[in-house]
């Protein structure tokens, strides 16, 4: 069975995800919206808790501030259409990240480290 998709977020204003929120419903995609109690939690189950365990569930005392999403199940189509939207409508997120094989079984707080460093690399480049 293919996983339903959906974005979730954290840290971002509602007033964001209220602008996007009517047309993910048009495409049959869930939002959901968490906060940082939830940084030690494994990001498969954050994702889908029906299919992933919570192996690490730790307690996690960082702060995180910045705007944050997790596309999970995404095909290529609704990728492209839902980050269009953004673009087009200037709801910028600074911190963007795929459900992938590899992240899934890292913790939230072990994601937001490596897609931070990475945005940090790459604007170093620039």
């Amino acid at each position: 069975m293919k996983a339903k998709q959906k974005i979730i977020f954290m840290n971002v204003a509602e007033s964001k995800i209220s602008k996007i929120r009517p047309v993910l419903g048009l495409m049959g995609i869930e939002a959901e919206i968490i906060d940082a109690s939830r940084l030690g939690d494994v990001v498969g189950y954050i994702a889908y808790p029906e299919q992933y365990e919570n192996t690490a569930a730790e307690a996690v005392s960082e702060d995180f501030g910045e705007e944050f999403m997790l596309l999970c199940g995404f095909d290529r189509k609704n990728l492209d259409a839902v980050l269009n939207f953004m673009r087009k409508n200037k709801m910028n997120v600074s911190l963007k990240a795929m459900l992938t094989d590899t992240n899934k079984k890292w913790t939230l707080s072990r994601l937001l480290k490596e897609i931070s460093a990475e945005r940090q690399m790459l604007t170093r480049k620039k």
